[in-house]
């Protein structure tokens, strides 16, 4: 899992020859509304990388989040990054990446690709859901996402990120408000484990 939510951690855009299309704009655009409208929320999703898959859901609330996803847990208050890995009783301690749209790095920005410095196109329509194509104008970040989006609502229902041969993939099988905020980051609870801080 470690691995798995490294590797996500660089998975950003590729700088490719790409332009902004008008129709993944105004997507965008309904899908931060979308999502602004929420406040509070909370998504389950389902991931698979190659062989491995899981389930996992995570809360947001402004900049804070908490991930449940396999053997980890991740807890934010917005500035420093708390990942728990259970199965190795491990707690790995970070500044947040404000600028990620990694959903298992900074789910608070996951969706938020509205007026960023992102080319966008829409590469496929297919039952009523359209997959937009996100590459960074940054020449210095790798890798390529592309997200799905119920045309008639604006709703996120997919996103996959790519780098070189790697595909991680995210189904979004529910998104609704919450009215549990994220939990916090509690070191009485994780008190035999290590703590590895990289501060």
């Amino acid at each position: 899992m470690r691995k798995i939510l490294t590797i996500l951690s660089l998975l950003l855009s590729l700088p490719l020859m790409a332009s902004n299309n008008s129709d993944a704009v105004a997507l965008l655009g309904r899908l931060s509304k979308y999502v602004g409208q929420l406040g509070n929320y909370e998504v389950q999703f389902d991931m698979n990388a190659g062989e491995y898959s899981t389930r996992g859901y995570f809360r947001v609330a402004g900049d804070l989040y908490y991930i449940s996803v396999g053997d980890a847990e991740v807890y934010s208050d917005g500035k420093v990054r708390y990942e728990v890995d259970n199965q190795h009783e491990e707690v790995y301690i970070d500044e947040v990446d404000t600028k990620s749209r990694n959903v298992l790095d900074n789910p608070t920005r996951c969706f938020d690709f509205a007026g960023t410095d992102y080319l966008s196109e829409v590469v496929r329509r297919d039952s009523g859901a359209a997959t937009i194509k996100l590459v960074s104008k940054d020449k210095s970040v790798e890798g390529e996402i592309y997200l799905t989006i119920k045309e008639s609502t604006a709703e996120p229902l997919a996103i996959e990120y790519r780098l070189y041969d790697d595909r991680f993939n995210v189904k979004v099988c529910s998104i609704a408000k919450s009215k549990t905020s994220p939990a916090k980051f509690d070191r009485s609870r994780y008190r035999d484990y290590e703590i590895i801080d990289f501060r």
